[in-house]
Order: structure tokens, then sequence, then C-alpha cells
């Protein structure tokens, strides 16, 4: 491509600067060119010598790059713009934002929250393996006898059930809403008998998914979330079996 095509790409859309083009127009050669991390998109001299402009648009581009975690800057030589791997906590810190800004009811996000976890039990419980059972168990131990003070202190059994079911669009959007919905937590008078009733409900939704009782584990996903949402941290009734 000339520096005449690239440039007149780099004057649409109008409005923005020269730097925010030549990042609009970087993104869509990293998507369409199906760029790996680490690969080198340029030096600052080449970029600017590439798209015909100037390098405080180049650092521009950069510096916007880097902030929607695409590239990344590397000083010295052999240094240049490099493609970055993704980083999962732009998407989720940025999306945690929109939904605390636009005033999102908690009880929608618990609703959305139970239906896309209970996905990922279905999927998990019929499929999880040794492996998969070994890492669970090895979370609720570090969740024991982490003698957390706060939930956010917690490893994230959910996310990691998620995970393990292999659906990493579920583990994104189980991230923003299980953090998000579980904010109150540190308001409780008693973290202890807080922590205690978490690892409590925590291990009977693991060992179910374990024994591979789909239906069971998302029994007590529901009662557990259930009770999150009315802050209600009582012991769950001991049935009788008939």
């Amino acid at each position: 491509m000339s520096d005449d095509s690239n440039v007149a790409a780099l004057r649409w859309p109008a409005g923005k600067t020269l730097g925010a083009q030549l990042a609009h127009q970087i993104e869509q050669r990293i998507k369409t060119g199906g760029w790996q991390p680490g690969h080198l998109i340029g030096s600052e001299a080449a970029l600017c010598e590439t798209f015909g402009v100037g390098t405080a648009a180049a650092r521009e581009a950069a510096r916007i790059l880097e902030a929607r975690g695409l590239a990344v800057s590397r000083r010295g030589p052999g240094g240049g713009l490099f493609v970055s791997q993704p980083d999962q906590s732009l998407v989720t810190d940025a999306a945690r934002r929109y939904l605390s800004a636009s005033g999102v009811e908690r009880s929608d996000l618990f609703e959305v929250w139970l239906a896309l976890e209970q996905l990922a039990l279905a999927k998990l419980a019929a499929t999880i393996d040794t492996d998969g059972a070994d890492r669970l168990r090895t979370l609720l131990e570090r969740e024991r006898a982490g003698h957390p003070q706060t939930w956010t202190e917690l490893p994230n059994v959910h996310l990691e059930i998620v995970r393990l079911s292999g659906n990493p669009v579920l583990e994104l959007f189980i991230r923003v809403l299980s953090e998000l919905s579980l904010h109150t937590y540190g308001a409780v008078s008693d973290p202890r008998m807080l922590m205690a009733w978490l690892h409590s409900r925590h291990s009977e939704i693991v060992e179910a998914v374990i024994a591979g009782d789909a239906a069971l584990a998302q029994l007590h996903l529901r009662r557990y979330i259930e009770a999150v949402k009315q802050q209600d941290f009582s012991p769950p009734p001991i049935r009788e079996d008939t």
C-alpha cells in the first residue's frame, strides 16, 4: 500500500485526531491480518514512514492501542509497537463500570448470573475428570485455610467452575456478574460467619458437580444466589429423608 492510500485512509472518519485514525487503521490490520501476540507492528519511525504521519500521531496511536489492550510499546534496540496478549481485565473492568453507571438492578445481575452458571454446571457435571475435580477441591481447601476477612480475598470458585466447563464467553460474563453481585459481602458484621457460610455453600455445589449431578448442583446454586440476594447467610434447613 502506498503512502498516499494510507494517508487517505487516515483522513476517515472526520472529527478524529490523526493519531486516533492511525490507531483505528492499525487495529483493523491486527484483526484482518490475524496478527498474534508478539507480532511487530513497527517501530515509531516505520509507522511514520508507512502511514505518512508525524511522530506525535504515531505516539498517540500507540497510547490508544495500549489503552485498549491491543498493543504494547517496547523501548531500546529491537523495540517498537507489538501486538499484545488480550487482557480480560480490561473488558471486565469496563463492563463493571458501565453496569454500575447505568444503574442496573442487582436482581437483574443475579438472574443473569444464575442462568449462565447453570449452563456451565450442566456441561461440567457431564464432562468433569479427575484433574478437574482435584482443581475444584484444591480451590475449596485454599478457601477454607486462607482465613479471608472479605469475599474479595476468596478464590473465585464460580469462575473456576465456568473455566473448567471450557466456555470462555461464559467465563468473561461470570467474572463481571459475580464480582458486581457480591460487592455487599464486605458490609456484614461477622466476616468469619460469612466466610464459613460461603465455604459450605461452595462445597455443596462443587461436590454435586464432581458427582455428576447437574440438577443438584443447579439447585444448590439457586439457593445460594437467592440467599445472597436476600442477604440471608443462615445455614439452610436440614431436610429429613422421608
